[in-house]
């Protein structure tokens, strides 16, 4: 039976009392419902993976508590947490064929073979892989999508309360990927086993994930659907991590309940930015951040009213936009915007001096305070 997930004032300390002492985790809670997709998101060295295995019973947290249902399993090993658990290696044994790799599970529980059998069968139908168990080869005659499968497959044959994915696509191609992503999704909702997936691919986690944790130097810092993030980000860490945000700096000149006015800087551009669209409250003087997605600015041959101009480096064609980079003057150096448009702009061409300009209702307001990793 699947069950919650809940974690309060976790916290991981490698070192702890030395010199090299590393806080990885930071007062970990929050709660993961049952039978959710829910996946771990941040930067290499945020915590994501040191949360998944403290999860797993793979370490043990400094402090704080785990819960699966109502059970503290902060102190209990791994082998008795039923969980089923994905490793990007897939970690499948070679000696064996694909069959004994998924019933491994079961057979060290003492499972009946005619039971064995039964769930072997029924899990590698439910991962699309009953002509390949006919044939029941080593997994080293799979290809990598196959593999994954089947590492899925030995998860789930013995019903965990939880299944935990550590970065499972990240050995597969760009396509693959795609498809294996959708996979994992129809599994995990035709099982509706609470499952926790960690990655550092936004995209993926966007696609997959009911709700997603950006983690960041052993904090979560926003926790939400894919639309909440993208669309309401906490800060500007998790703006630009979520997607991409292209940030100018400014400061305030006007704010009031309904809206704040920011200039940006070196340009004498003034945005009015609504109550709504502020990830800050600003006083008039502050330094502040106006925060556009690619595709809320555009870009354009002509000099229009309140544009910044700038040089367009690289035009990339990416199928339903294309992607214009185009480096315009900063406090220090030059700043590259990544600007998407619906069409190829016929008479703007790599090199060429070009002007850019905001959706001024979609334009956000920020902190300048932690944008950076």
């Amino acid at each position: 039976m699947s069950k919650n997930v809940r974690y309060e004032n976790v916290n991981k300390i490698f070192g702890l009392g030395t010199k090299n002492e590393v806080h990885a985790l930071k007062d970990i809670s929050f709660t993961i419902n049952e039978g959710e997709l829910f996946c771990l998101l941040g930067p290499s060295g945020c915590g994501k993976t040191t949360l998944l295995r403290n999860t797993a019973g793979l370490d043990t947290i400094t402090s704080g508590k785990m819960f699966y249902g109502d059970v503290d399993i902060s102190t209990i090993p791994p082998y008795k947490r039923n969980i089923g658990m994905v490793f990007q290696s897939y970690a499948l044994y070679p000696h064996m064929t694909i069959f004994e790799n998924v019933a491994y599970g079961l057979r060290v529980r003492k499972v009946p073979n005619d039971i064995v059998t039964k769930k072997v069968t029924e899990v590698m139908e439910l991962v699309g892989l009953q002509e390949e168990l006919k044939r029941n080869p080593s997994p080293t005659a799979l290809s990598g999508g196959q593999q994954q499968r089947v590492a899925i497959a030995r998860a789930l044959v013995y019903d965990p309360d939880v299944l935990l994915l550590d970065e499972p696509l990240a050995n597969l191609d760009a396509k693959l990927r795609r498809y294996m992503r959708a996979e994992i999704r129809r599994i995990q909702k035709a099982t509706n086993i609470t499952t926790i997936f960690v990655t550092h691919d936004q995209e993926e986690a966007m696609a997959v994930g009911d709700r997603l944790a950006v983690l960041r130097k052993g904090i979560v810092e926003q926790i939400g659907t894919s639309d909440e993030l993208y669309n309401q980000p906490n800060n500007a860490f998790v703006a630009n991590f979520i997607g991409k945000m292209n940030f100018f700096n400014a400061h305030v000149i006007a704010s009031n309940n309904e809206e704040t006015v920011a200039e940006i800087d070196k340009t004498g551009i003034r945005i009015a930015i609504k109550k709504e669209r502020r990830h800050v409250d600003p006083l008039v003087g502050d330094v502040v951040l106006v925060g556009g997605r690619p595709e809320y600015l555009s870009v354009s041959s002509e000099d229009e009213d309140d544009s910044i101009p700038g040089t367009v480096r690289i035009i990339q064609h990416l199928g339903s936009f294309i992607r214009y980079e185009v480096e315009i003057s900063g406090e220090i150096s030059p700043v590259t915007l990544e600007i998407d448009m619906d069409s190829l702009q016929k008479n703007i061409h790599e090199g060429d001096k070009v002007y850019v300009t905001f959706d001024r209702n979609r334009v956000a307001l920020f902190s300048p305070e932690g944008r950076d990793l």
